[in-house]
C-alpha cells in the first residue's frame, strides 16, 4: 500500500514506496505536468520538477491530496462525495426550495494549521449545494459551514451527493510547496502540460491558487482549491487503496466511468477564499 496511516486527521502519501513501483512498472512512460489526483499524477510533477531544477524562488507549503476511493476511516478528513462530516445536534440544511441540501466537500485543515494564516472559525469547511447542476454558475448556488472536528458526527445522515454516483473520494495527504517563480522557465521545456509544474494543480490547502484563466480579485486570504477529479490511466494505485490500473472506458473499468470522475466544468477548480472574519468566498475557472 502506498497509504500511511497517521495519528494525523488525514493518511498520507508514502511517495517514496510510490515512486519505487512507478520507477519499477512505469519506466517507459513519458511523465508530464498533471492535474493531481493519483498518486502518479503527483509522482509525474515532483520527478520532473527535481529533473528540471524547478525548486526555486520563493517556497509557498501546500497539502495536496490525491485520493483513494470508498468511505474513508474518519469521517472527519478531506473528502469529496459519500457521507459528510455533521454534527449530530445539528439539523442538516435546506435549501430554498425547502429539500435537503447536497453535500459537495469538505476540507479538514487539522493537519495545515502551520501553513494557513488565519483564525479559521472552525477545523472542518463543508460545501453544500442547492442542486446537482448549477452550482458552479450561480452565486449562491454554493453554501459554507464550518464545524469542529471533535463534533461527534451523525450516523444516520444520508445526503445526497452534488457529484451524483461519483466516488465517494477522501484525500490522502501530501506535504508539497508551490515555486512561482519557476513559471518561466517551464516554457522552455520540452514537457507536456509544463504549466502544472511551478503550481501544483488539484485538490490541496494553502500554497498559492493554480488559476486555470486569469485569475481572481475575491477577497481575503487563499485557503483552498477543489480540483476535478480525474484518475490517471494506465497507471497502478489510480486510487490509493486500489492497485489495479483503470483504462479509458466509460464503466467502472476505466476512468471516465461516472463512479470514477468529479469532473467540474471542463477540468475545472473551485478556489476558496476567508477573511478576516472567517467568511467564505469562492471563484470558479476551468478551460
Amino acid at each position: 500500500m502506498i497509504e500511511r496511516n497517521t495519528s494525523k486527521a488525514h493518511a498520507e502519501l508514502d511517495l517514496a514506496t510510490a515512486a519505487t513501483l512507478f520507477d519499477a512498472e512505469m519506466s517507459d512512460k513519458k511523465l508530464s505536468g498533471e492535474l493531481i489526483t493519483s498518486a502518479f499524477d503527483l509522482y509525474s510533477v515532483e520527478t520532473l520538477r527535481d529533473r528540471h531544477k524547478l525548486r526555486v524562488g520563493d517556497t509557498f507549503p501546500t497539502d495536496v491530496f490525491v485520493f483513494g476511493k470508498g468511505e474513508p476511516d474518519d469521517p472527519a478528513c478531506t473528502k469529496v462525495g459519500g457521507r459528510p462530516f455533521w454534527p449530530d445536534d445539528m439539523e442538516w440544511p435546506n435549501a430554498s426550495t425547502g429539500s435537503p441540501c447536497r453535500f459537495l466537500a469538505q476540507f479538514n485543515f487539522g493537519d495545515s494549521m502551520d501553513i494557513i494564516d488565519a483564525d479559521l472559525p472552525g477545523t472542518i469547511l463543508l460545501l453544500l449545494t442547492e442542486n446537482e447542476d448549477d452550482w458552479l454558475w450561480g452565486d449562491d448556488g454554493l453554501t459554507f459551514h464550518w464545524v469542529s472536528a471533535a463534533a461527534t458526527p451523525r450516523r444516520d445522515l444520508n445526503v445526497l451527493s452534488a457529484v451524483g454516483s461519483a466516488g465517494p473520494f477522501y484525500g490522502v495527504r501530501y506535504r508539497s510547496a508551490d515555486y512561482p517563480a519557476a513559471g518561466d522557465a517551464t516554457y522552455e521545456l520540452d514537457v507536456s502540460q509544463g504549466y502544472n509544474l511551478p503550481i501544483l494543480n488539484g485538490t490541496k490547502i494553502g500554497g498559492l491558487p493554480h488559476f486555470i484563466q486569469s485569475g481572481d480579485d475575491s477577497p481575503g486570504q487563499f485557503l483552498c482549491q477543489l480540483g476535478s477529479i480525474q484518475a490517471a490511466p494506465y497507471a497502478p494505485f489510480p486510487w490509493s487503496n486500489h492497485r489495479d490500473a483503470l483504462d479509458l472506458q466509460f464503466n467502472d473499468k476505466g476512468i471516465y466511468g461516472d463512479d470514477n470522475c468529479a469532473v467540474f466544468g471542463d477540468m475545472g477548480s473551485v478556489y476558496l477564499f476567508v477573511d478576516d472574519d472567517g467568511n467564505v468566498s469562492r471563484s470558479f475557472e476551468c478551460y
